[in-house]
C-alpha cells in the first residue's frame, strides 16, 4: 500500500481542489533530480572568499553544451528556489492552515504529529525552508524512529508548503533579479507573466491564470492553433486511399472533439491525441501521406513550445510550480553523454560521462543518441566546443579542481557517442599551468587570511 496517497485521502484540503498539485511537483523535472539536489561542491571561506570549484554545473556564465545560452548555476538556483520562491517553513506552515490546505481537524494523528514536530523545529529556525529542515541530522534522526506513515507525513507536509505563494508582482521581481539567459519561448512566456503581474500584482499566477476571461483568451488561441494542425492533416490526407482516408478522417474528428469539447481540467489531451494517431495508423507506415500525417500531429504545441499551452498548463499547477519551472529550464545540470539508462548499456553517474546542459535541453536529449540528436541541433558541435573551452580555461586559472583528466576523457565519450561528429579539440588544456595557478591561489588564500586574523 502505497502511504502519501492514504495519508492524502485524510487531509483537508480548501477549494483549491488541487491536492494533485503536490503531486505534480514530486513528478515535474524527473530527469533532473540528481542535477536539483544542493550543491556543496564550491568552497567557501570567510564570508565571500572563493579557493576552488569542483563542479562544472557550479561555474559562472558556463554556456549549454547544446544551445549555448549561459545557464544559472546549480546552486544559484537551490537559492532561489529555498530562499525566495518557498517561503520559511515557520510561515509555511501556518500558511497552510490559514490557505485552507490543511485542516488539522479532518488529520490523521500520524499528520498532526509530523505537523506539530515541524511547527516546534521551526519556531526556532525561522529562516529554514522546509528543505532545509527535512535535511537536518536531528529531523533524520527523529523520522526513522517514526511509523512509516508518520515518517511520509513529513514529506507529505513538504509539498503542501510549496503550495503557499508568494504575489505575481514578487516572483517576477525576483526571477528578473536572476538574470536568465531566457530561451526564446521562455522570454516570451515571461514576458506575458510580467504583464499579468502589472495588471494583478498582488495576486498569485495561479489566480490571476484561473480568472474567467483570462483563462477563456489562452485557451482560444491554443485551440485555434490546434485546429491549424488539424486543417493541415485534412490537406495532407486529400490524395489518400479511401480506406485510409477516412481512417485519417475520423482520427482528425475525434481529436476535434477532444480539444473543443473535453473540460479544460483534463489532462494529457495532446499526449492522447498524438497516441491515437501513430497507434491508428502503423500499419501504414511506409506511406507517404501517413509519415506527413504523423508529422502534422506531432506538432500539435505543448506547454514547452508555446506561450498559449504553457498558460493552460499553468492554470493547473500553483504559481511556485510556475516560476519553478521556468528557471529549471534554464539551469545547469550534469547530462549524461552515455545515458545512464540505456538497456543493456548504462552510461556512469561520474564526472567524465557529464557535460552541462540546460535544463530544458536535458529534457529534451533524453536517451536519444548525439548523432541523432545533432541532425536536429547541428548547433551543438559547436557550442559543446565553446563549454570545453570554458571548462579548460577555468582549469587553467587553478579554478576548477578535480578536472584534469576531464577534457580528454570527455572528447572520447562525445567522439563515440556522436559517431564522431563531435570531435572536440582539448589542445588549450595546460595541466603544468593549472598547477601553479592552484598554487597561487591557496598561498593567496593563507595570506589573506593571515591578514584577516593579525587585523
Amino acid at each position: 500500500m502505497k502511504i502519501i496517497p492514504l495519508i492524502s485521502n485524510y487531509l483537508g484540503y480548501g477549494n483549491i481542489n488541487n491536492s494533485r498539485f503536490a503531486m505534480q511537483n514530486k513528478t515535474s523535472h524527473a530527469n533532473t533530480i540528481l542535477n536539483a539536489m544542493p550543491s556543496d561542491s564550491v568552497s567557501f571561506s570567510g564570508n565571500s572568499t572563493k579557493l576552488y570549484i569542483n563542479d562544472i554545473r557550479e561555474l559562472p556564465d558556463l554556456p549549454c553544451a547544446c544551445c549555448g545560452k549561459k545557464m544559472l548555476r546549480n546552486s544559484k538556483v537551490n537559492e532561489f528556489l529555498n530562499r525566495k520562491l518557498y517561503y520559511p517553513a515557520s510561515v509555511a506552515l501556518k500558511r497552510i492552515k490559514t490557505d485552507g490546505y490543511y485542516k488539522e481537524s479532518n488529520s490523521i494523528p500520524e499528520m498532526k504529529e509530523a505537523y506539530n514536530y515541524l511547527k516546534e523545529y521551526s519556531n526556532t529556525a525561522q529562516k529554514l525552508s522546509m528543505a532545509d529542515i527535512l535535511a537536518k541530522k536531528t529531523v533524520k534522526d527523529y523520522r526513522k524512529k517514526q511509523s512509516p506513515e508518520t515518517s511520509a507525513a513529513f514529506d507529505e507536509f513538504r509539498e503542501l508548503t510549496k503550495l503557499v505563494a508568494h504575489n505575481s508582482k514578487y516572483m517576477i521581481d525576483e526571477i528578473s533579479k536572476l538574470n536568465p539567459d531566457f530561451h526564446k519561448i521562455e522570454k516570451r512566456i515571461f514576458k506575458e507573466l510580467q504583464r499579468l503581474a502589472h495588471a494583478y500584482p498582488n495576486e498569485t499566477f495561479h489566480t490571476i491564470l484561473n480568472k474567467p476571461d483570462i483563462h477563456k483568451y489562452y485557451l482560444k488561441n491554443l485551440e485555434q492553433k490546434q485546429m491549424v494542425i488539424l486543417d493541415q492533416i485534412d490537406k495532407a490526407s486529400k490524395f489518400a486511399s479511401t480506406p485510409l482516408k477516412r481512417k485519417i478522417f475520423a482520427l482528425t474528428e475525434n481529436a476535434r472533439a477532444v480539444f473543443k469539447e473535453e473540460s479544460p481540467a483534463v489532462l494529457h489531451k495532446r499526449g492522447r491525441v498524438i497516441a491515437a494517431y501513430h497507434s491508428a495508423l502503423s500499419e501504414y507506415k511506409d506511406s507517404l501521406i501517413v509519415q506527413d500525417v504523423l508529422h502534422i500531429i506531432n506538432q500539435l504545441p505543448d506547454s514547452k513550445t508555446d506561450v498559449d499551452a504553457f498558460m493552460i498548463k499553468g492554470a493547473q499547477k500553483n504559481s511556485n510550480a510556475i516560476a519553478e519551472i521556468l528557471v529549471n529550464r534554464q539551469r545547469n545540470t550534469f547530462e549524461h553523454v552515455k545515458p545512464h539508462h540505456r538497456e543493456g548499456d548504462n552510461g556512469e553517474n561520474n564526472i567524465y560521462n557529464y557535460i552541462g546542459l540546460c535544463g530544458k535541453c536535458n529534457g529534451e536529449r533524453q536517451r536519444t543518441q548525439y548523432d541523432i540528436f545533432i541532425e536536429s541541433h547541428p548547433e551543438m558541435v559547436e557550442n559543446t566546443q565553446l563549454q570545453i573551452n570554458k571548462i579548460i580555461d577555468y582549469i587553467n586559472k587553478g579554478i576548477l579542481t578535480g578536472y584534469d583528466d576531464y577534457p580528454q576523457k570527455i572528447k572520447s565519450a562525445l567522439a563515440i557517442e556522436s559517431k564522431n561528429k563531435i570531435d572536440i579539440d582539448v589542445n588549450k588544456l595546460d595541466i603544468a599551468k593549472a598547477k601553479s595557478n592552484r598554487t597561487l591561489r591557496q598561498q593567496e588564500y593563507i595570506e589573506k587570511k593571515k591578514t584577516t586574523k593579525n587585523a
